[in-house]
């Protein structure tokens, strides 16, 4: 866990200094090594296939918080608005499932929850 917290502070400060090529290099190495994903499957994969992935390889709420973090920042760099969308879309069906099934709110997720649903509507 400590290990992801610390990777995912490595993407967003090279997100910070402009390399978000490698940024997004680091992104796809996480999703695929730790997720067993990747970008690929996530924007062609639907919502409900989706989270039905990641709860059959029980994944702890924190390791749920951590992947949709990492969406999160891959949302922000991803140039076409329509994959960003489905990111973003699978980015709030994780912190739903947190709600709802593991009962962890946070403060953080509603604020960004809100956040990005603002900036969907006003790209629709």
């Amino acid at each position: 866990m400590q290990q992801l917290s610390h990777t995912l502070a490595k993407v967003k400060r090279l997100i910070e200094e402009r390399q978000e090529t490698q940024a997004l290099s680091t992104i796809q190495e996480v999703l695929g090594e730790y997720f067993g994903t990747n970008i690929t499957d996530l924007l062609e994969t639907p919502a409900n296939v989706f989270i039905q992935q990641f709860k059959r390889e029980d994944l702890k709420p924190e390791e749920l918080g951590l992947l949709a973090d990492f969406l999160d920042v891959l949302g922000t760099v991803t140039d076409d608005a329509r994959d960003r969308r489905v990111i973003w879309e699978k980015v709030i069906l994780l912190y739903d499932t947190l709600e709802r099934e593991h009962k962890i709110i946070s403060f953080a997720h509603i604020a960004r929850k809100s956040a990005i649903l603002a900036q969907l509507d006003s790209e629709s």
